[in-house]
C-alpha cells in the first residue's frame, strides 16, 4: 500500500517466512503453522504483511492473528475477501476495538502492533470459497487444496544501532556494483516502460490513471516475464494506451481501501497469473541488486517530498515503480510509471536519494518470478 510514509528512513529488520501449504487443512480451511521471524527470542515484530497465491478461479477468505507477550493469541482478523474480479476487499476500516484492547490491527494490508506491544508470531488462515462465490463445479474447484500455491508473511521491526541519518547513505554505498556488474540481465532487461498517465482520472477503480502506479508496475513486470495478461474493453483504453493495465487495475482493486495499491492484492493477482509472488522488505539496495543481477526485476514502494528525488518530475506520499538494475555508479535503473510516455519512463535515480525514498516503506518490494524459478541465496532471510 503506498500509504503514509514512516517518520524517518532508519534501518529495519526484516524476515520473510513461508508457510507449509500441504499441512494444516480441515476440509476447505487451511491454518498455517506458527510463523516466527528469524530474530525470534531477541525481539518481536511491529509489522507484518501477508502474501497468498491462489489458482485463477479460486476465491477465499484470508485471515491473520498475532501472538504477543505471554503467548497470548489475539482474535483472527480479516486480511482479504478474495472474491471474483470486482468483488475483492480488505477489511473495512474498523480497528477501534482492536486499538482499544491494545491488540495488533490490520491497516489495509499491514498488520501493525498495538499498545500490547510487538508480536513474536503470526498464523494465517485461508478458507477456500466463501458465501456467494462459486456454485457447482466452480465451487468444487474453489475448494480444492491444490488451489493454494503459496502463503508467506514478511515481518519487520526497527533495527538497532544504526542512526537514521546514516542508514540510507551507508546501505547505498554498499550497493554500488563494480563496472563489470552494472546493467540489466534476464527479465530485468526485458521490462518495457508503461505510463499510468496514459489513462484518465475516473470516479471508480481508485481514481484511474493518476493512482494506477501499482497495476502499471505489475503489468510491466508480468509482461517482462512473458505472462499473458487479458486486455480491458475498449471503453477503458484510451488511444495508444496499453489495454492490459485497466484489466490489472480492476483485478487488484480493493473496495474497502478504494484503491489499486494494496500490496497483498497485487501479488495475489500475480500468483493467479501463474507466478510465485510475494511482498517482502529488503534490508538494503545491496539485496535489491542481488535480485536484479539474477535477472529479477522488482516493484518498489517509495515516497518523497518535492526535490528529494533528482530526476523525478513529481513528488508523492506513496508510489510504486520497477527496479530494473544498477548502473556502473550504483545508481538505480528504473521503469517509472509516472512518466509522459515512451522511453521517458526509463530513468536513473541517484542511489542515496532513492534509498531514502524507498526506506519510508521499509524497503517494500513485490518479488515476482515464474513458478518454481530459482532465487539467489538470501543470507538475511529476506526472500
Amino acid at each position: 500500500m503506498p500509504g503514509t510514509p514512516e517518520a524517518d528512513p532508519s534501518e529495519w529488520r526484516t524476515s520473510l517466512v513461508r508457510a507449509e501449504t500441504d499441512e494444516g487443512w480441515t476440509g476447505r480451511q487451511w491454518t498455517s503453522n506458527v510463523l516466527v521471524p528469524a530474530w525470534a527470542g531477541d525481539a518481536g515484530a511491529d509489522q507484518a504483511v501477508a502474501s497468498w497465491n491462489l489458482d485463477p478461479d479460486a476465491t477465499a477468505v484470508v485471515e491473520i492473528r498475532a501472538r504477543t507477550a505471554g503467548e497470548r493469541w489475539h482474535p483472527w482478523q480479516t486480511v482479504a475477501l478474495w472474491g471474483d474480479i470486482g468483488r475483492r476487499s480488505s477489511a473495512a476500516p474498523g480497528g477501534a476495538a482492536g486499538a482499544a484492547s491494545g491488540a495488533p490491527t490490520m491497516e489495509t494490508d499491514v498488520l501493525t502492533a498495538g499498545s500490547a506491544g510487538s508480536f513474536d508470531a503470526v498464523q494465517l488462515r485461508i478458507t477456500l470459497g466463501h458465501e456467494g462465490q462459486g456454485e457447482g463445479r466452480e465451487g468444487e474447484r474453489d475448494a480444492s487444496r491444490d488451489a493454494l500455491r503459496l502463503a508467506a508473511v514478511s515481518f519487520s521491526a526497527p533495527g538497532r544501532g544504526a542512526p537514521a541519518s546514516a542508514s540510507a547513505s551507508a546501505t547505498a554505498r554498499d550497493a554500488t556494483p563494480g563496472p563489470a556488474e552494472a546493467g540489466m540481465v534476464g527479465a530485468a532487461s526485458a521490462v518495457q516502460p508503461l505510463s499510468q498517465r496514459a489513462y484518465p482520472a475516473r470516479a471508480d477503480l481508485g481514481g484511474g490513471g493518476p493512482a494506477w502506479c501499482s497495476p502499471t508496475s505489475l503489468t510491466m513486470i508480468a509482461g517482462a516475464w512473458g505472462a499473458r495478461i487479458p486486455a480491458a474493453g475498449s471503453a477503458d483504453v484510451p488511444a495508444g494506451a496499453d489495454p492490459r493495465v485497466p484489466w490489472v487495475a480492476r483485478a487488484v482493486y480493493d473496495a474497502a481501501y478504494d484503491g489499486t495499491g494494496n500490496w497483498s492484492f497485487n501479488v495475489a493477482l500475480a500468483g493467479a497469473l501463474g507466478f510465485d509472488a510475494l511482498v517482502t522488505r529488503l534490508s538494503s539496495l545491496r539485496s535489491a541488486r542481488m535480485l536484479t543481477d539474477a535477472g529479477i526485476p522488482l516493484v518498489a514502494s517509495i515516497s518523497f517530498a518535492p526535490g528529494e528525488l533528482p530526476g523525478a518530475d513529481y513528488d508523492t506520499p506513496g508510489h510504486l515503480l520497477v527496479i530494473r538494475g544498477f548502473d556502473a555508479d550504483g545508481d538505480v535503473l528504473v521503469a517509472d510509471p509516472s512518466n509522459p510516455g515512451g522511453d521517458a519512463g526509463l530513468r536513473t535515480y541517484p542511489r542515496r536519494a532513492f534509498d531514502d525514498a524507498w526506506s519510508h516503506s521499509r524497503r517494500t518490494v513485490y518479488l515476482i518470478v515464474p513458478r518454481g524459478h530459482n532465487l539467489p541465496p538470501s543470507a538475511e532471510g529476506e526472500w
